[in-house]
């Protein structure tokens, strides 16, 4: 490998998307002390941030051959790679792309990395603009070890940073399952419920209490079932998937009467449905992850550490 990590560089990383979230990186790197290079495709949004102690470059190429670190934060892969192209002097640099993509694009990103000598991480940030910096910013890594532990001390500036996987798949994988399948999901659940509840006369301070036992339950209970669905064990003596969906099309009807959608928790009834019809009724909860696939899950499959190597 030609890249050397301890080469001189004037700047200790170049963010390069000065958007909402790459403006924020970048400021929260500069905040903790650190030399930052920044360059966006509209020159004028690199040097807002001149304020702020960040170094604006017009010219990409030099942004990125004086900075230790390029941490490119913008709208896809492909607009990385667009922007990169023009680069050919990566010595004593490494990259890190924090844009949305798909695990196959991540692949792809890396492999285009590879072929130019460029040590490679890839990251997806869980956490708004104006966390990071602070103990709730939360921003996920994967890709060699060797190469996170060079710059985890600067990384460790945006907050949590988390080193998931030695496979460069692995953080775009959380990304999905949890931002997507989990995160977004269960923050639109909340909406529908409180809609429902509040329109019944309740109030907002009404739910806090109640509100606050169920993050603690779903806290607890998510732990299990990852356990479980590892495992492939999904006996119980407490409540059966039958149980579970009789309560929740109790939970549609009564919605549904008030004049409600009940979308997500029909959703959730529909997935509880599929799995009692599956004959898995008298198991567990988790037991739904043998319907969740296209193609089901033999009792003792497991997939949820096919990528993630490292815990978190």
């Amino acid at each position: 490998m030609s890249t050397m990590e301890n080469d001189v560089k004037d700047f200790d990383i170049a963010v390069l998307g000065c958007g909402l979230m790459g403006s924020a990186l970048a400021r929260a790197l500069s905040a903790s002390g650190h030399s930052v290079a920044a360059w966006n495709r509209s020159p004028a949004k690199a040097q807002a941030l001149a304020a702020s102690g960040i170094t604006p470059f017009a010219e990409l190429a030099e942004a990125v051959e004086r900075s230790r670190l390029v941490l490119a934060c913008t709208s896809t892969y492909e607009t990385t790679r667009s922007a990169l192209r023009q680069i050919d002097n990566w010595t004593g640099t490494t990259l890190i792309n924090v844009g949305s993509g798909t695990p196959d694009q991540v692949e792809s990103m890396a492999a285009w990395a590879d072929e130019r000598n460029v040590p490679y991480l890839d990251g997806a940030i869980l956490c708004y603009p104006d966390q990071l910096g602070t103990p709730a910013g939360a921003v996920l890594f994967s890709g060699p070890a060797q190469t996170w532990h060079a710059h985890q001390n600067l990384l460790d500036s945006l907050g949590r940073a988390l080193h998931v996987s030695s496979h460069v798949r692995g953080a775009c994988i959380v990304d999905g399952a949890m931002t997507g399948g989990f995160y977004i999901s269960s923050l639109a659940a909340y909406v529908e419920a409180a809609t429902f509840a509040l329109g019944q006369g309740l109030t907002a301070a009404d739910l806090a209490a109640a509100t606050q036992i169920f993050l603690d339950l779903l806290g607890n209970k998510t732990a299990e079932v990852a356990r479980e669905i590892e495992a492939g064990q999904h006996e119980t003596d407490q409540a059966t998937i039958s149980v579970f969906a009789a309560g929740a099309r109790m939970c549609v009807a009564t919605m549904q009467e008030a004049g409600h959608h009940a979308r997500m928790i029909e959703a959730a009834t529909r997935s509880l449905t599929a799995a009692e019809e599956a004959g898995l009724g008298d198991l567990g909860f988790s037991a739904q992850t043998r319907t969740a696939a296209t193609v089901p899950q033999s009792p003792t499959q497991s997939n949820s550490s096919l990528f993630l190597t490292d815990s978190l």
